[in-house]
């Protein structure tokens, strides 16, 4: 399975372009790899070293119809506590990436994956965005250096 990272750009006429800023072979996985739970998404999530910021980072993982990992963008960078999530900017990302799913996973750098009330309030959100957009987001993750919280899991939305 190859990996590979994209970037928005905005072109010489304004118009929003995906930059692939590297790619990856994923040692481990093939191409056929389907993600049916959280575990594997967080095993990926620590192959990639999501879970090693100092910061919050919000990452937005594209799969396609079956759960074949396909990318993944970073959304968005924050404090050591916090981290601002582009709503508008996750379905734009997913319409123009054809994802056929996504999961939207951040990283707490004190390694608790505990999710905050804001956590929550914006898993609910973009679980709705997906619905509107029929683009269903499979799970929003809380990654810590040990472990991962999912609402999905946990029955949080």
């Amino acid at each position: 399975m190859i990996a590979r990272k994209y970037e928005t750009r905005l072109d010489e006429n304004g118009l929003v372009t995906f930059e692939k800023v590297w790619s990856k072979r994923m040692d481990g996985y093939n191409s056929n790899h389907q993600f049916r739970n959280p575990d594997e998404v967080y095993e990926l999530c620590k192959t990639l070293k999501l879970d090693t910021y100092a910061e919050e980072h919000v990452f937005l993982l594209i799969f396609d119809f079956k759960m074949h990992f396909k990318s993944f963008i970073e959304m968005g960078i924050g404090t050591n506590r916090v981290c601002v999530i582009d709503r508008r900017g996750i379905a734009q990302k997913v319409l123009i990436l054809n994802a056929g799913a996504f999961v939207v996973v951040h990283n707490h750098p004190s390694g608790d994956p505990t999710p905050s009330k804001l956590d929550i309030d914006a898993a609910k959100t973009i679980d709705e965005i997906g619905q509107l957009i029929d683009i269903p987001m499979k799970d929003f993750m809380m990654i810590g250096s040990e472990t991962y919280y999912s609402v999905k899991e946990n029955g949080d939305i």
